[in-house]
C-alpha cells in the first residue's frame, strides 16, 4: 500500500525553554530536601575533583542509556528489528540520537518516548534527593531536561488514534503522519520538498548559529558561564547549610 506523508514539526526554541524548566523546577526542591532538610554530605568522596569526575561519568552513561532505552522500547512495543534502528551523535549540539527507520503505530511511538526520561532522569533524581548528594541531583536533573523534546512530542500525539501510523524524522524534532493514498483525512497537507528543505535549513542554522562564528562563541561562553555559576551556587549552598 502506498502512503502519503504529513510533516509535524516542533519549535526548537520552545523545546529549549521547556528543557530549562525541566532542569530548574525539579532541581531546586531536590537540593533543598537533600541539603537543608536531610543534611546529606556534600561530597560522595573526600575530594571535590573526584566527585566531578564521577558525576560526569554518571551523566555520560545516562545519555547513552537514554538512547538505548528508546531502542529497547521500539523493539518491545513496536516490534522493530535491530537493523531498523540507527544511532548517532550531533557533535555540534552535543546530542546523541536513536532513529527508528520504519513506521510505528502512535501507541507504540508514545511508549517509546517517555521511558528514557523516567528511567535515567526522574527516578534517579528522586532517589538522589533522599540518598545521594547535590552533584548527583544536578546530573540527573540535566538528564530529565534532555527529555524535553520527547515530552512535547508525547503530548502532541494525544490527538491521534493509537493505530495511526507515524514515522520518526531522522534528524529533527519532528515526525510524519502516514495515510493511505485512498484514505486521506480532511485537512491533509502533503509534505513538500520545500518544507523538508526548510526544516533541514532551520536545523543547520541552529547548529551553526545564524549569525556565524561570533554567535557560536557567545553561546559557548554562555554555556560555560552557566555551568560555572551552577557549580559555584551548589558550593555556596553547601557552605550555608553548615550554619543550620
Amino acid at each position: 500500500m502506498n502512503y502519503k506523508k504529513q510533516l509535524i514539526k516542533f519549535d526548537v526554541g520552545k523545546i529549549s525553554l521547556l528543557s530549562v524548566l525541566l532542569f530548574v523546577v525539579p532541581c531546586i526542591p531536590a537540593m533543598l530536601i537533600n541539603g537543608l532538610w536531610l543534611k546529606r554530605p556534600f561530597l560522595l568522596t573526600s575530594a571535590f575533583y573526584w566527585d566531578l569526575l564521577i558525576i560526569l561519568g554518571v551523566f555520560l552513561v545516562g545519555l547513552i542509556a537514554h538512547e538505548g532505552i528508546h531502542a529497547l522500547c521500539a523493539m518491545w512495543f513496536g516490534k522493530v528489528k535491530k537493523e531498523d534502528l540507527a544511532f548517532g551523535a550531533n557533535m555540534k549540539q552535543l546530542m546523541l540520537y536513536c532513529h527508528v527507520k520504519t513506521p510505528l503505530r502512535v501507541g507504540a511511538y508514545r511508549l517509546m518516548l517517555l521511558p528514557p526520561m523516567i528511567v535515567t532522569g526522574v527516578i534517579p533524581l528522586i532517589v538522589s534527593a533522599f540518598f545521594g548528594n547535590m552533584f548527583l541531583i544536578f546530573a540527573f536533573a540535566l538528564l530529565v531536561s534532555g527529555g524535553a523534546g520527547d515530552l512535547i512530542m508525547f503530548v502532541s500525539l494525544r490527538k491521534y488514534d493509537k493505530d495511526q501510523l507515524i514515522l520518526d524524522h531522522p534528524s529533527a524534532p519532528a515526525y510524519y503522519l502516514l495515510y493511505p493514498e485512498d484514505a486521506l483525512p480532511e485537512g491533509f497537507v502533503e509534505t513538500t520538498e520545500e518544507e523538508e528543505n526548510a526544516l533541514l535549513t532551520m536545523m543547520e542554522n541552529k547548529e551553526n548559529g545564524s549569525t556565524g562564528g561570533k554567535s557560536n562563541l557567545v553561546k559557548i561562553l554562555a554555556v560555560l558561564l552557566f555551568s560555572l555559576l551552577t557549580v559555584v551556587g551548589v558550593f555556596l549552598i553547601a557552605l550555608i547549610m553548615k550554619f543550620f
